[in-house]
């Protein structure tokens, strides 16, 4: 029971950590042909899913 733990905390960690980083990474890739304020909420968007992964995986990590 306690390998299923270790898996599962490894998994999800793992899962953050890509969230994380693939949203980071659009966010700075947002295409210039949509208008400003189009660019700007996708850069929100994406910016607000990629702190919320990068916290994810800095909480399982430091207590998982």
């Amino acid at each position: 029971m306690t390998m299923l733990g270790s898996a599962l905390v490894f998994g999800l960690t793992t899962v953050f950590f890509l969230v994380g980083l693939t949203c980071l990474i659009s966010a700075l890739l947002v295409p210039a042909d949509a208008g400003p304020e189009k660019r700007f909420e996708k850069r929100l968007e994406y910016s607000i899913f990629a702190v919320g992964g990068l916290v994810g995986f800095t909480v399982l990590t430091i207590f998982g």
